[in-house]
């Protein structure tokens, strides 16, 4: 079996066609052209933002592998091909993912490489990692094994099912607590960015570390998208154009700018400054940058944590219970009540030891004084020399 890469370098003409195709944007003819755009309402100027969104394509197109065999053709020879399987996500949410890879099987039979071309689209598009083959080594150690989009589970059913909305009522008493300089200074946790939606605001309670979707840019460009739709779409109605849930982008957008790090605050906002550095984290430049009118509906300003509260009530918990890391780890695996009967039994013989040794020089010390009543020491009388 051949592995090739058959995606090369990215061109400025193959990012405005990315684009297009999730989000529809109507590029002028002077952008498409790499000239000085002259209207207002092109949305080419305002892809600066999504510098980092751009070079997760980049890094994810270059590193993705075909496996094919002998006389077969590859599922994705270019770019383009990549943006058709992503058009075919788009217009057919609600069949399974058998029923996607034989849509796209005309004169490519393997299926493997079919499979692993539709999850690079999927990721693509949604920024999820559908593939359980490429989980994190993290995530497999500590046990979070996620669920991968099985073959009998349609995309809108995938989405679905990883990210399922549950009411956590007490999210409001406690999300002013959970500033990311609080996090650091009291639980000493680390924040560490992640491509993947799925792992936001995940903890790793063992490394000290708390995994934060750092693409802002994307989530607002989707938003931007949806503003002014319809407040009762389904998931497959969000999936055929190319973006997540509306109340799951702003859960999401909101717990990095509102909750971790509100931008009004100058601590937050130095954190965020060391954490967007090059040489340090890099995360998303765009986390610096709050938009609001241009991405909510009036009444999308204080919204409800049904995606994410479990998590943001487990750092809660972190804060105020922080696991034991270092010297307080060894305390706290020396206080069980075995090691406290341990220690209770040294101590008591101890006690004896001293005791004994106690009464032992007592009794040295009265031997010591009978001998000197027994056996008087006889003073010495020295004579005198008679004076002339």
């Amino acid at each position: 079996m051949a592995s090739q890469s058959p995606l090369g370098k990215v061109t400025t003409a193959q990012l405005q066609n990315l684009v297009e195709v999730l989000w529809s944007w109507p590029i002028c003819a002077e952008c498409l052209a790499g000239k000085p755009c002259q209207t207002t309402v092109c949305p080419w100027p305002r892809s600066t933002v999504l510098g980092r969104y751009f070079q997760f394509y980049k890094i994810s197109t270059s590193t993705y592998e075909c496996n094919i065999e002998a006389g077969q053709i590859p599922s994705i020879t270019s770019h383009e091909d990549l943006f058709r399987i992503i058009q075919e996500l788009k217009a057919n949410p609600e069949i399974t993912k058998a029923e996607l890879l034989e849509k796209l099987s005309t004169n490519r039979p393997a299926r493997v490489d079919r499979e692993r071309a539709l999850n690079l689209a999927a990721q693509i598009a949604m920024m999820v990692n559908c593939s359980a083959s490429r989980q994190s080594s993290v995530l497999l150690e500590h046990g979070n094994h996620q669920t991968r989009w099985k073959r009998d589970v349609t995309f809108s059913q995938f989405i679905g099912d990883i990210f399922p909305p549950n009411d956590h009522p007490g999210i409001e008493d406690i999300k002013g607590n959970l500033r990311a300089t609080k996090l650091k200074k009291h639980a000493r946790l680390n924040f560490q960015p992640t491509d993947d939606l799925r792992n936001h605001l995940r903890l790793d309670r063992k490394g000290a570390v708390v995994e934060i979707f750092h693409h802002t840019a994307f989530l607002k460009e989707q938003l931007r998208l949806t503003k002014d739709q319809p407040r009762d779409l389904s998931v497959p109605d969000f999936i055929k154009m190319s973006v997540l849930p509306r109340a799951l982008a702003l859960e999401a957008l909101d717990s990095i700018q509102k909750i971790l790090f509100p931008l009004t605050d100058p601590k937050s906002k130095k954190l965020l400054l060391s954490l967007t550095s090059t040489s340090t984290c890099n995360f998303d430049t765009d986390i610096l940058r709050y938009d609001s009118v241009s991405i909510r509906k009036p009444d999308e300003y204080n919204i409800s944590y049904r995606y994410f509260g479990t998590r943001l009530a487990d750092l809660h918990q972190e804060l105020e219970n922080p696991t034991p890391r270092g010297v307080e780890k060894w305390f706290e695996r020396n206080s069980g009540a075995r090691f406290v009967m341990m220690a209770t039994i040294a101590g008591v013989i101890f006690a004896i030891f001293l005791g004994l040794l106690g009464l032992g020089l007592a009794a040295f010390q009265s031997y010591i004084g009978y001998m000197a009543w027994k056996y008087p020491v006889q003073a010495v009388s020295i004579p005198q020399s008679n004076a002339r």
